[in-house]
């Protein structure tokens, strides 16, 4: 059923498409602007339940449509309340927070409508569907690129990243990329050595995980993305995630002088970091002078805040893999190895399912951010 117009958007369902290049959309909810309906005459196309035919011939999107989507709501331009706190809110004992997430996490999940208006959850590819509207024929990737990528938030999160994640990755031919935060704690030198040698990809995770980079000076900004330098360095660190992914536009026009590539950017966020937050596309795209690879399956912490259980993301996970590779997108999951988050025996062994049912698929292949992130350089 159609939700009505959403700040200037209309969710639709596409129940059949007749041009063969956009049949990776039947079925799909999607968010249109009004203005590209009508453009098009796409608004004719709907019937009195929301959902779209996309006929064989009709005007392509104008060109702009796709990215004014994608950066609708890519940023996180106000400080949440963790980033307001008057000392970092790490601070708070760890079974506090996660109590007081578990509870709100039960709560949220009946208000989906809410947090996910645009854009949808668990996955939500508008901007991808118009850039295919405004360039007919766009080729689909002949393999779909799997990323495994972890937030390494603390030194337990290392110490189980080498002991229980990287032989699961390894075991299926997998390396991830794995993002460190520089300046909070100290790091275990030789783990980090460890994890570069077997192959595994290691990128900057902010500087102390406060979350508070995004929202400071412009001076202060770059004295706390220099003090990542000498990690970076030493370890060819390429790319940058922002922790909690908290993103501004000021913060990635300035990691452009420093990396290659920034994840920060969800393709649909989800209640965290704030409601409505993420860029609707599986796809890479450029920032100014950054490439960004949007974080474009559900993260593990808000499935489990949401309460989710483990065989349900397994198999939510596996649903949006599968429309990614459809849509020509790039699969990036999100996990993190502390025992609260994809640590735990029950969540490693969803872990290890998923990376099973990937490797036995010839749709997907295996790849690292940096790889990733070289190849569309040269193209």
């Amino acid at each position: 059923m159609s939700s009505g117009p959403v700040d200037g958007l209309r969710r639709l369902r596409v129940s059949r498409s007749d041009r063969s290049d956009l049949a990776w959309s039947e079925g799909l909810q999607v968010n249109i602007p009004q203005s590209a309906l009508a453009a098009t005459g796409l608004d004719r196309c709907i019937d009195s339940d929301g959902n779209l035919t996309i006929p064989a011939a009709l005007p392509p999107v104008d060109a702009g449509a796709a990215e004014t989507l994608r950066l609708r709501r890519a940023f996180t331009p106000e400080p949440p309340a963790s980033a307001r706190m008057p000392v970092s809110y790490r601070r708070v004992p760890g079974p506090l927070r996660r109590a007081i997430g578990d509870a709100i996490g039960r709560w949220q999940r009946r208000r989906e409508s809410e947090w996910a208006a645009f854009p949808g959850w668990p996955l939500d590819l508008s901007a991808d569907l118009l850039t295919d509207l405004s360039r007919p024929g766009t080729a689909a990737l002949s393999r779909t690129p799997v990323l495994l990528t972890h937030d390494i938030d603390s030194p337990d999160g290392l110490r189980n990243l080498v002991q229980r994640f990287l032989p699961i990755e390894e075991t299926v031919g997998a390396r991830s990329t794995n993002y460190i935060v520089p300046c909070a704690w100290e790091l275990d030198q030789g783990l980090l050595a460890e994890v570069h040698r077997r192959g595994h990809e290691l990128g900057v995770h902010g500087f102390d995980h406060a979350n508070r980079t995004p929202f400071v000076s412009t001076a202060e900004r770059r004295q706390r993305l220099l003090a990542a330098v000498p990690l970076a360095e030493r370890f060819g660190m390429r790319g940058y995630r922002a922790p909690s992914l908290l993103r501004t536009r000021e913060l990635l026009a300035d990691l452009a002088e420093f990396y290659t590539y920034d994840s920060s950017i969800p393709t649909s966020g989800g209640p965290f970091p704030v409601p409505n937050n993420g860029c609707a596309s599986a796809r890479p795209f450029r920032v100014g002078g950054l490439l960004e690879i949007p974080v474009s399956m559900p993260r593990d912490g808000s499935l489990r805040f949401l309460g989710f259980r483990a065989n349900a993301i397994c198999d939510t996970w596996k649903a949006c893999a599968t429309r990614i590779a459809r849509s020509g997108g790039v699969v990036v999951l999100l996990t993190h190895c502390e025992d609260h988050f994809s640590g735990n025996a029950e969540m490693l062994e969803t872990y290890r399912t998923f990376l099973t049912w990937i490797a036995a698929d010839a749709r997907f292949v295996w790849s690292r951010s940096e790889d990733l992130a070289a190849s569309l350089q040269h193209d």
